[in-house]
């Protein structure tokens, strides 16, 4: 087998990120307090949502990212603050702003690089005009793959232990 085989390959047995991506998805408002954030997060027990405004993705927020950087808002000094006339740090201060989503139709596989590369644990699955349909996590990733591994077993047994 050449490259290209081998990538059509691997495309054919993981599928299309539609194929295992969660349509189930939480979303945070930009303009959402951060701690509001965090406690939204924390009780679907998710770490990390897009972040939505007018409908579409604009960046992806993690609690990770909320809880880093929790100052008090100052009012004076050299400080790092809140945006003006706002008294607390909202996710828009925080979130990644990224152009790093994925669509549903596009290879599982080819999604998968782009989230190593960027070293990022999900990624929005949004529909041509930008709106999230989705989110394909690391742990839809390692379900997608042992789906396949669990296909190939020739005797279907979910244990991958070695015999004793």
């Amino acid at each position: 087998m050449n490259d290209a085989t081998d990538e059509l390959r691997i495309d054919e047995l993981l599928g299309t990120v539609e194929d295992a991506m969660t349509t189930s998805i939480v979303t945070l408002d930009p303009d959402t307090r951060t701690s509001d954030a965090v406690a939204i997060l924390r009780r679907h027990g998710i770490g990390g949502a897009p972040v939505v405004e007018s409908g579409r993705a604009i960046g992806v927020a993690t609690v990770s990212d909320l809880s880093a950087l929790q100052p008090k808002a100052q009012r004076t000094g050299p400080f790092l603050r809140p945006q003006r006339g706002r008294p607390d740090w909202c996710v828009r201060d925080l979130m990644t702003q990224t152009a790093i989503v994925a669509v549903p139709d596009e290879p599982l596989a080819r999604a998968i690089v782009r989230m190593d590369d960027a070293r990022v644990d999900r990624l929005p699955v949004v529909d041509a005009g930008g709106r999230p349909v989705g989110i394909l996590a690391r742990e839809d990733v390692l379900r997608a793959v042992a789906k396949v591994v669990r296909r190939r077993r020739p005797d279907g047994r979910r244990s991958m232990l070695p015999p004793d």
